[in-house]
């Protein structure tokens, strides 16, 4: 089992699962100005969306896994530039990393939810909880594509700011329209 392709169900699962929980976390937060329904909808909302990520990632692997058979075995089995086919244990191993991966990024950033009464400090922290995560993420990735380490942390982080803006606007219409404030 090649440790390169386990990473990639880790990466996937941890880039997936802080996107969204701090979408959640923002726009929920925005909306409702309510700590509970933040950690509800963190917990379902997180744990439903490392499901589907996975399941996807598992989807994505053994297509991928399909098309590298058809391909060898178009051209009799030969291997060009040390080209590879991805066992099933795998994509099995890779999948079940991505969905724990995204279940473990939900927890730190809905931490402050649980220890603090002031919805406005726990929306920060979460964000900065997880522009913290996505930069090391970023970061790791940079080094092990051999190109700018920082570059690549700052695009990960640019990436979760970006998510947070949009789930900000968004709570704040719902929280207009909806809640009548």
């Amino acid at each position: 089992m090649q440790i390169n392709e386990l990473f990639q169900g880790v990466a996937m699962g941890l880039m997936d699962g802080l996107i969204t929980i701090l979408g959640i976390i923002i726009g929920v937060g925005i909306a409702t100005d309510d700590s509970r329904v933040v950690i509800i909808s963190g917990l379902i909302g997180g744990i439903s969306n490392s499901f589907g990520t996975s399941i996807g990632f598992y989807t994505s692997e053994n297509a991928e896994r399909g098309q590298q058979i058809e391909f060898y075995k178009k051209n009799r089995g030969a291997r060009k530039n040390q080209q590879y086919i991805h066992s099933h244990s795998e994509i099995v191993g890779s999948t079940v990393l991505s969905f724990m991966a995204g279940t473990l990024a939900l927890v730190l950033p809905l931490l402050p939810f649980f220890l603090m009464q002031n919805i406005t400090t726990c929306m920060v922290l979460a964000l900065i909880i997880s522009a913290t995560l996505l930069f090391v993420l970023g970061y790791y990735i940079g080094k092990i594509n051999r190109t700018s380490r920082l570059r690549s942390g700052v695009k990960y982080v640019i990436l979760g700011v970006m998510s947070s803006v949009i789930a900000l606007i968004l709570g704040e219409i719902l929280r207009i329209f909806m809640m009548g404030k």
